[in-house]
């Protein structure tokens, strides 16, 4: 959000100004003289207290998705660790079913396993040129390395190593058991709603920048319209002056 629709020392000033006219009968009643109207005043307070509410709930979402930010990298380094330990794993037992002679479903079941299923997307790349040298592409997948898609494809492999029983044995042999691998199904679990808090501290505070940025603008515009009037009351009175002098820098 650009400094212009921020809370910042001129909007604390015109909200400081118009408060203070208000509360003080004689400075209203100036401000009323030279055709204000009581209206104008809790206007641009209201305004620029809203905006300034804003700016601390901003600030606190913007803390809160650091917090929540750092808590997913930490999380995810080290589901990933544990995940490659446990891959380096099943590549060896699937060495270890081709040398025992499992029967063919268990050792597609395990190749499948150690595919990268990944979500993938698509992009377009050069492919050089044809026969009228006009340029030419092709489509090309390449796997999503989004948190979300290496998280899911985590849970699923370990889902479907605790599920592929003719190789328990070997799996436990190399220190991958049932408890490690129902573990990992917890921790990448775990991770998704851990995304899912990010997401919404993130979300909360473009929201919170939004309406801040409107309410700012929309000070603004009030004090325009009436800062005339205001001047002039200023003129009447160096009390209403004063206060208005540092809102009536633009910033």
């Amino acid at each position: 959000m650009s400094t212009l629709n921020a809370f910042n020392s001129v909007v604390a000033a015109r909200t400081r100004a118009a408060d203070q006219i208000l509360r003080l009968a004689e400075l209203l009643a100036v401000y009323e003289a030279c055709g204000g109207l009581r209206e104008d005043l809790v206007a641009i307070r209201d305004a620029g207290q809203r905006a300034e509410l804003l700016d601390g709930a901003q600030s606190a979402a913007q803390a809160a998705g650091g917090a929540a930010t750092s808590d997913v990298l930490t999380a995810f380094a080290a589901l990933q660790a544990d995940y490659k330990a446990v891959m380096a794993v099943a590549k060896a037992v699937q060495g270890d079913l081709a040398r025992a002679d499992a029967d063919a479903a268990t050792q597609s079941a395990i190749a499948k396993i150690l595919v990268n299923e990944a979500e993938v997307s698509l992009r377009s790349v050069s492919d050089g040129v044809d026969a009228d040298g006009k340029a030419r592409s092709k489509k090309v997948s390449r796997p999503k390395v989004s948190q979300e898609a290496l998280r899911a494809e985590i849970a699923r492999d370990a889902a479907a190593l605790a599920a592929l029983k003719p190789a328990a044995s070997a799996l436990t042999k190399r220190k991958v058991t049932a408890k490690r691998l129902a573990r990992l199904q917890a921790d990448a679990a775990a991770l998704a709603g851990k995304l899912a808090d990010r997401a919404v501290s993130k979300a909360g505070s473009r929201t919170a920048t939004a309406a801040e940025g409107e309410a700012v603008a929309s000070q603004r515009a009030l004090w325009g319209a009436c800062y005339r009037l205001l001047a002039a009351a200023g003129r009447d009175d160096h009390r209403i002056e004063t206060l208005i002098r540092e809102g009536a820098r633009k910033k």
